[in-house]
């Protein structure tokens, strides 16, 4: 099943390819985030976007995320699976592409709090809807921009394209 997934999808962005669009491809970035008393990691494990004008693009993203804090009486962690779309608008359309993006889907995770005696409360799991607004830019393939998820993260990522404008 893995192996006809993997097919389809590159059939499908080959196909997309030859035609005068793009397909863009994100693999693998990574972001962080933090507040006095906490930290955030974020994993973006995949990202597909369809651009049809040089500087416009909408897809889907799937990435994971990790995050806690604590003071001295208390202790919280949090993780869970992001899924949904996409969109970017890209204001120059050089090599050096700043964008504002915006990404609209579901955060499925779990979270617990401990307190100093080690009782656990607060456990909850469950999905949200989320949006998260983008600025960042665009060098090559090299993806780097702030987002706000619950508080404000630094990320960063590959991106590849495949197919040209006319």
């Amino acid at each position: 099943m893995k192996k006809s997934f993997t097919l389809f999808t590159i059939m499908i962005i080959c196909s997309l390819s030859v035609s005068a669009q793009v397909v863009r491809v994100g693999l693998l970035g990574i972001g962080a985030g933090g507040s006095d008393n906490g930290a955030r990691l974020a994993l973006h494990l995949a990202d597909v976007s369809y651009a049809p004008k040089p500087k416009f693009d909408a897809g889907v993203y799937l990435g994971m995320g990790v995050g806690g804090s604590g003071d001295e009486t208390s202790a919280s962690v949090e993780g869970g699976v992001r899924y949904g779309v996409q969109g970017k608008y890209y204001f120059l359309t050089n090599k050096f592409k700043p964008f504002a993006g915006l990404q609209v889907g579901l955060n499925s995770g779990v979270s617990a709090s401990v307190d100093n005696t080690g009782n656990t409360s607060n456990e909850e799991a469950g999905t949200k809807f989320q949006v998260t607004p983008q600025l960042g830019f665009r060098v090559g393939p090299l993806n780097i921009w702030a987002s706000y998820q619950s508080g404000f993260m630094v990320n960063g990522g590959l991106v590849f394209g495949f197919g040209k404008f006319k």
